[in-house]
């Protein structure tokens, strides 16, 4: 449950670069940038976690703190700073202090996590936001904190609903969109997905989601029902969460997450008048449903009229369906699940598709592109799509030999006599953000010179744009790649 408490807490931010980013608007504010944390009426030697807090920036440049605590010899990386509970009694001195200092913004604090702070409300971008929650803050508005943190997300929602509907979702051929992501919508650890105009998944990766799930809820409940797409529908939320991401953040889940693997309740996703069969109440592969790559999926779909089109780590077959609708002389979608080939078998019956020329296949795609080479095979375009496998920089090197690896055998795989296109993506941050983008693009050139195949750059696209990104912390919120690359023939 939300932490409810009269006390009001106060944490004071180091003045330096770092500071000027929190104030322009970056959402994560880590330990070491922590000056001091205050708390009236505060009975704890923290500030506890999920708490609201005012943020500040001290206007004395003279504030200097190393930020550093030394075990046994060793440097740790453990910030310090002084955490002082005080009473009405001391109230008049520390808030002259704060008074003299400049406020960032409000957030939630955790102080088990790398990132002490999640600003959700940055006065320079919500300054009447700011001001009203000060105001509620002084006249002591019964439980304030969740009084705040509410009108914070109703804002903070309504304006990505506002956002959504002038990027045209929901629309006639698309029911299934991003409608909260992250970092992007002033939300850190927070995204929610519409899937086929009846259903919110909420997916939480922080532990002040959990904290404050019952406010998030009911904000998320009340505007969805005002919201002008759904009159009259009750769209029913589920609640979601990742439990290694919480770890991370300081957080033990203490129960398993609401949806059970039994529950089958099928609803319809349509994405760009394609239909999919998806199970939000399951817990298997084949609940998912993933709309980053709608326009990727829609893109490369309008190049593939009469063409013979590969579709590798198809899952549920979206841009094999896509290029079917398209009008696709014949397409293969190659996955080593065996959910995700009954998935996209389903959503092609679903969508009345020729069986004859839309097939699924259940094989390791490295295992498939050999023994398809083996068999002269060729096809006009090929989409690689790969799970993510450079979860982080340590493994960058070994997902690079990968990626390349599995590029070469595709271009292998294209038109000798005439080239084709090949859509190569990632969907590792790691690989995305490294060299600005340029190295996955040198590691696909790689594959090119040694498949022997010249390969010229058409577009680099990232995800679908409801999945909103912060200039202000990009590009920490890029991680999908589609680069869509045309493979020349074979001796030309």
């Amino acid at each position: 449950s939300s932490p409810r408490s009269s006390s009001l807490h106060t944490v004071m931010v180091k003045r330096n670069r770092q500071s000027q980013n929190f104030r322009e608007g970056a959402p994560l504010i880590f330990g070491n940038s922590i000056a001091g944390t205050f708390s009236e009426n505060g009975d704890d030697d923290s500030i506890p976690l999920g708490s609201l807090v005012a943020v500040y920036v001290s206007r004395d440049d003279a504030q200097k703190h190393k930020g550093k605590k030394y075990k046994k010899g060793k440097p740790s990386n453990e910030p310090v700073y002084a955490h002082t509970n005080y009473d009405s009694s001391e109230a008049a001195q520390h808030h002259a202090t704060i008074n003299n200092s400049q406020l960032i913004g409000y957030g939630v604090y955790n102080p088990h996590s790398m990132y002490r702070v999640r600003i959700l409300c940055h006065a320079t971008q919500h300054p009447v936001l700011a001001k009203d929650s000060k105001r509620k803050q002084k006249t002591r508005v019964e439980d304030h904190d969740s009084e705040i943190l509410k009108s914070i997300l109703e804002r903070k929602m309504s304006d990505a609903m506002n956002l959504r509907l002038a990027m045209n979702l929901p629309s006639e051929s698309t029911d299934t969109y991003r409608l909260v992501n992250g970092e992007g919508d002033g939300c850190s650890g927070l995204a929610v997905d519409i899937i086929g105009g009846s259903t919110a998944i909420v997916m939480s990766s922080a532990a002040w989601c959990e904290v404050h799930k019952v406010a998030i809820v009911e904000v998320l409940e009340g505007l969805l029902n005002d919201h002008p797409s759904y009159n009259g529908v009750d769209i029913d939320i589920i609640w979601r969460n990742t439990p290694s991401r919480l770890k991370q953040d300081g957080y033990e889940l203490s129960f398993e997450s609401e949806a059970s693997d039994e529950d089958d309740t099928e609803v319809i996703a349509t994405e760009s008048s394609v239909k999919y069969l998806t199970y939000p109440y399951s817990n298997g592969q084949k609940t998912g449903f993933y709309c980053d790559q709608r326009d990727n999926r829609l893109m490369v779909a309008e190049y593939c009229r009469d063409k013979r089109v590969l579709d590798l780590c198809c899952y549920n077959g979206g841009f094999a369906l896509n290029a079917m609708v398209q009008g696709a002389a014949q397409c293969v979608g190659v996955d080593s699940s065996q959910d995700a080939i009954d998935a996209a078998t389903a959503n092609a019956m679903k969508n009345e598709l020729d069986p004859a020329k839309v097939s699924f296949v259940r094989e390791d795609i490295a295992v498939y592109m050999k023994s398809a080479m083996n068999e002269e095979e060729e096809f006009d375009v090929i989409v690689l799509d790969p799970p993510k496998l450079a979860p982080n920089l340590s493994t960058l090197d070994k997902a690079s030999r990968k990626y390349h690896a599995l590029n070469r055998d595709a271009m292998n795989l294209i038109n000798r006599e005439k080239g084709g296109l090949l859509l190569t993506c990632t969907c590792s941050a790691a690989m995305t953000q490294k060299d600005g983008g340029q190295y996955f693009l040198n590691t696909v050139n790689g594959a090119g010179l040694s498949a022997k195949r010249r390969v010229t750059l058409l577009r680099v696209n990232g995800a679908a744009p409801c999945h909103t990104q912060s200039p202000a912390s990009f590009p920490a919120g890029a991680y999908l790649t589609a680069a869509l690359f045309h493979v020349g023939p074979v001796g030309s």
